[in-house]
């Protein structure tokens, strides 16, 4: 990193920025430059995630906000995460390790898939027909649950923006500018333009829920005549269809076209549903339909596969991941922070198209 060192901008008689109360000659001046600055990552990153949490009703007419900004859960609570859960435990893959690496947690399901999007009374009006109803795969049940995906990802990603930001203002309190290293401004222009991008694709969302056109959501839904021991609620960019054609370059594309998943287990079956904003038809109608045509076995290999690679929004039972033991559980982890290398394997060799390849864990398994 091109930061700028500390001690060429604190002075010797300053309050040492590591809060001792000392000054900066009588504290901290002769310690190396690593453990300074490991101190002011450590000390940067304290408490950070309470810190960056956004409270707002995102609902597009805030004239009938009521109640008080709740903690919302992005999966159901008691249709499916109660089911899923053991002793009120549950398994996601949204945990953090060394700050950059994916690794799993154990939360409890009231706590699980939740964000601070919606007040009470858009909570409870706007994702009443999915909580309170029996799922008839209706155009407005989809739309609905695309929408409550749609919102918690992209109020994530204003958290991420919000904690990049802190961490970059925390560090310059200890001394180090950020100014000319390429790699923190890279990420800042990413996070922006990803907010950028977010925004105009929930614009669209808003639209639809004010109309009620919910046709303007396009899906294609595979049901599963059991139920799974997991959940995802999945928002992404899809690089490649299954037989290799680019739909989205990162580098290049202004915009994204972005697809939603929704796996969920409910009365005695499973529902996997790819939605997305009609207009990008052109490309995930071919998808959907390369994904239908797949056998069973090969749409599950499919899912084994890329689930991990794509998504921190996979919610587990217990039962299920005590069941592969650790070995297969490290595996699933490892898998999960390795897209970047498959990503850059299959770059090289040019081949986007699905292979089937075995892997130890089964999330489709039937229990």
């Amino acid at each position: 990193m091109q930061v700028k060192e500390m001690s060429k901008k604190i002075g010797r008689n300053e309050s040492c920025p590591c809060s001792s109360g000392k000054k900066y000659k009588d504290c901290c001046i002769n310690k190396s430059k690593q453990e300074v600055y490991f101190y002011a990552i450590n000390e940067s990153t304290n408490n950070l995630k309470n810190d960056s949490r956004r409270k707002e009703c995102m609902h597009p007419d805030n004239s009938k906000c009521r109640g008080k900004i709740i903690k919302a859960h992005a999966i159901q609570n008691n249709r499916i995460l109660k089911k899923l859960s053991t002793d009120g435990m549950l398994v996601t893959m949204d945990g953090t390790e060394f700050l950059i690496f994916q690794t799993s947690d154990l939360k409890g399901r009231k706590i699980a898939t939740t964000f601070s999007g919606f007040c009470q009374y858009h909570d409870k009006s706007t994702f009443q027909d999915i909580e309170d109803k029996e799922f008839e795969s209706s155009n407005k049940q989809i739309f609905i649950f695309t929408y409550r995906t749609m919102a918690w990802h992209y109020h994530k990603k204003l958290e991420q923006l919000n904690a990049h930001n802190i961490m970059i203002h925390r560090m310059q309190k200890f001394g180090y500018n950020f100014d000319e290293d390429s790699e923190v401004l890279m990420l800042s222009r990413s996070f922006n333009l990803g907010a950028q991008d977010n925004e105009c694709e929930k614009d669209e969302f808003d639209a639809i829920l004010l109309s009620q056109n919910y046709e303007e959501v396009s899906h294609s839904m595979w049901v599963l005549p059991y139920e799974v021991e997991f959940t995802v609620s999945m928002m992404h960019e899809l690089d490649y269809d299954l037989l290799g054609n680019q739909i989205n370059d990162l580098l290049e594309d202004d915009i994204v076209k972005k697809i939603y998943l929704n796996i969920f287990p409910d009365n005695g079956k499973t529902y996997l549903i790819w939605s997305w904003l009609n207009k990008w038809d052109s490309f995930y109608v071919p998808f959907s339909k390369q994904f239908e045509n797949l056998t069973t076995e090969d749409k599950k290999n499919y899912l084994n596969n890329m689930l991990p690679r794509w998504s921190d929004s996979i919610v587990l039972s217990p039962r299920l991941w005590n069941m592969w033991g650790t070995e297969v559980q490290d595996s699933f982890i490892s898998h999960a922070n390795f897209e970047v290398l498959y990503s850059t394997l299959e770059d090289e060799m040019n081949d986007h198209a699905f292979r089937y390849m075995d892997t130890p864990w089964d999330l489709l398994i039937q229990t």
